[in-house]
Parts: structure tokens; sequence; C-alpha cells
């Protein structure tokens, strides 16, 4: 299957990722010691939570919480990412009146597979169940996506047998393609074969090469050293964007894209605005303001801009009607990041005026956002005391480049506002673009 010109490619990934001494790192850029020890570790508190599901001792909302609570504590193969978690709620949400049905179905089909024919078989399953949903949906961006079947289904087969059965991750695709190994199929069920042949095809070659045996663990670390390799040879894709603020260098790194091919030119200058020291700050302000409101208009929430001009008021009201959710938003264009300072009250006088408005329109979830490229002081104290003493559910600090990634995820994979809104309350704060990344990116 793979040529002898491409044999010669595949071989230095091997050699560059020994010479790293194994180096594995997460989503954030920090080294995972010793991963395939705490995978092991892992594969056996998850094989306790698939069996329970099977002995149908969790029910399905049960399993799907659990394995969410586990892999958010143990990201070791990137499911909290939208081929994983995220179409596992998309799942369930939209199987609701036929939820035993799709209980049956996932038992079957995350159960370990005896040889490949019957791993396509269950593919092939869930697949179809997928597009049943995914063709009849007005939108498309709230149902499970047909093409997280492989990835999904493989993550739990992994998770009984290490040894037998590899993941289809998007990088590795990825780095497939960069090499023109990866032929691209018409479904999961014929991506999946050809992936798992592809897959065995190179251990073989490593194993030639390196005289050891090589397992999918290795195989998968040497292709995930080889796409954060900066020595690498130049891909057809654009370095990530640098953008200068004061004196430091703030890349764009950590995501399977570049951030700009999902942005357009106007909000893709959120952080240099936000930075800039040749305005002054009421006009800085204003601009960052209207871009903030601007990109939350293009998340789809309903947007009320106030900002300067209109007296003593927050930046913008944020309305999602349809699940009764709404934020108050204060945007803060500072250059050496935002610190409370004399704003406590202000926020408070917001919060204190607009919450009895939104709710007696009938918002019963009402939380709080401050946009800031940055910010300096720590926010604990105050946001307990926001969140006990009004009827504010959730104070969020967003950073500019955090709010672009979610802006670019939207794009890129249709993502719901639902989605959106699940994930920023979420996080701790504050919410930084490497939390974005970690919980949309495939991996």
């Amino acid at each position: 299957m793979i040529k002898q010109d491409k044999i010669k490619l595949i071989q230095p990934i091997w050699d560059n990722y020994i010479k790293t001494n194994k180096l594995v790192l997460d989503t954030k850029g920090n080294e995972i010691p010793n991963i395939d020890d705490s995978r092991k570790e892992a594969i056996e508190h998850i094989k306790q939570i698939v069996s329970q599901f099977q002995a149908n001792t969790l029910n399905i909302y049960e399993f799907k919480t659990s394995i969410d609570s586990f892999n958010k504590r143990n990201n070791l193969w990137g499911f909290t990412a939208t081929k994983g978690q995220m179409f596992f709620n998309q799942l369930v949400k939209n199987s609701e009146s036929k939820i035993d049905k799709l209980t049956e179905l996932l038992k079957t089909c995350i159960s370990k597979p005896n040889h490949l024919d019957e791993a396509l078989s269950k593919i092939e399953s869930l697949e179809n169940y997928c597009l049943s949903i995914f063709s009849k949906a007005k939108d498309k961006r709230k149902v499970p996506k047909p093409g997280s079947v492989g990835y999904f289904l493989s993550y739990f087969w992994q998770i009984q047998d290490h040894r037998a059965w590899p993941i289809l991750y998007t990088s590795l695709i990825n780095a497939f393609t960069e090499l023109e190994i990866w032929e691209e199929k018409a479904n999961q069920k014929e991506s999946y074969a050809f992936f798992y042949q592809l897959n065995e095809e190179i251990k073989k070659v490593l194993k030639e090469h390196s005289k050891k045996e090589i397992t999918n663990w290795d195989a998968e670390h040497a292709f995930w050293n080889f796409k954060g390799n900066p020595n690498k040879p130049e891909s057809k894709k654009k370095e990530p964007k640098i953008v200068d603020v004061e004196e430091e260098t703030v890349i764009s790194i950590n995501a399977s894209f570049e951030l700009s091919d999902y942005l357009i030119p106007k909000v893709a200058k959120l952080i240099e605005l936000g930075s800039q020291t040749d305005k002054s700050a009421s006009s800085k302000g204003s601009d960052y303001e209207k871009l903030v409101a601007e990109i939350f208009k293009q998340l789809d929430f309903e947007v009320e801009i106030l900002g300067q001009g209109s007296g003593r008021n927050p930046d913008a009201i944020l309305r999602l009607r349809e699940e009764n959710t709404a934020f108050i938003v204060d945007a803060k264009a500072y250059t050496n990041g935002y610190s409370l300072g004399v704003d406590d009250r202000a926020i408070k006088e917001y919060i204190n005026h607009y919450c009895p408005k939104l709710q007696k329109e009938g918002y019963k979830k009402i939380g709080f956002i401050i946009v800031s490229n940055s910010f300096k002081s720590n926010f604990d104290n105050f946001i307990n005391e926001i969140t006990w003493n009004t009827d504010i559910k959730r104070f969020i600090l967003l950073t500019s480049e955090a709010l672009l990634y979610l802006l670019a995820y939207k794009t890129k994979d249709r993502l719901g506002l639902s989605t959106i809104i699940e994930s920023i309350i979420g996080f701790g704060n504050p919410v930084e673009a490497q939390n974005i990344i970690e919980e949309f990116d495939d991996v």
C-alpha cells in the first residue's frame, strides 16, 4: 500500500520522535509524562463504566455523564472534543423519543469487535442511524454528524483492546494527507477500513526500521510529534498568525487550523484593536465594544448594543430566547490587561438594573461576561460574591483570543449556540484560547 518514496518520509518521523525522548504534548503544549502508563490506569476505570452500561447498572444518560466526567479529568484520548463528547451529547439529545433503541444500538456498537469486518458493520450501523437524523435536520449544527462515528466507536474499542484497535484521529488523517498517503472515502465504514490497513502498514514500516515491535500508541505518538514538530518540512498550511502585543508575542497555537481562515478580516483584528496605544481610551474602547458585539452577533446571539454614549450601562445584552438565557456583557480594551479596580461598583449596578428587566422578559438563566485581551487581577472573591448575592448564574472572564476561537470553531464545525454556551459556562476563569481549542479541536 505504501510506496517506497513515502516510506522514506515515514521513517524520519519515527527517528524525530525518538530524538525527543518520546515526548507527548497535550493540546495546551504541556508534556504528558508516561502517557501510556496513565492510559492503562485510566482504561481500568473506563472499562468499569462501560461494563456498568452494558449490564444496565447505568442508563444511557448516566453513562454519557460518567464518560464526560472522567475524560474531563483525564483527557488522554481527546474525547472531550467535537467528535467525542459533543457527538455523544447530540446523539442522545436527538434520540430522546427513541432512547431505548439508541441504548441497544450503542451497547452493540461500542462492544469490542472480534475482527475488522465486525468493526465495519458496527460503524455502518451507527453511521446509518446518524444519517437518518442528519438528513432530516433543519439545523444540522444541532445533530450528531455521521463523520464522527469512526472516531467515537474506535475510542471505545481501544479502551477495551488498545493493541488491536487504532483510533481514527483527525490529526492522523491530516498527517497522512500531508504525506499524500491518505485517500478520501465516501463514508465512515470505508474510511476506517482504509485507515486500519494503512495504520498496520505504517506499524510494519516502523518495525522494520526500528527493529522493535510497534504498537498503535507508538505510531500515534510519533505522528502527533510529527504534526507538532517545528522543524518538519513546510506544509501547504499557513504558519500560525503572530500578533505583537506590548513587546510580547502572542501566538495562536495548538489548533489544527489557521485562525484567520475562519474569520472575516474585520473581526480578526480584535486582539490588535484591544492593544492599540495610538488612540484615545474612549475611541479605542468604543471600537472594541462594537467589534465584540459584532462577534457575538456572528455567534447567533440576539445582541442589544448599549455601550458608550448610552449612560451608565454595560456594553451589550445577549439573548437566546429558545433557552431563556441572557448575558450582560462588558468589553474592556485595556492594553496591559484588565484588573477589577473601581469597576466592581459599576458591575453591581449593571446587574441590579438589568437582571430584573431580563427576568420580567422571561429569562431564567442570566450570566455576566467581561471580554478583554487579558486579565491581571484575581477575580475569584468578587465572582463568588456576585454569584452568591445576585441572580447572576455564571460570571465569565473571556479573553479576546478565546472569543475569536469560539467564532472560528462555530464557523468551521457549524457549532450551535447552545453548545457554545454550554462550553463557556463550564470553564474556570479566565476562559482562554487554549480552553476553547481543547474543548472543540479534533486531536
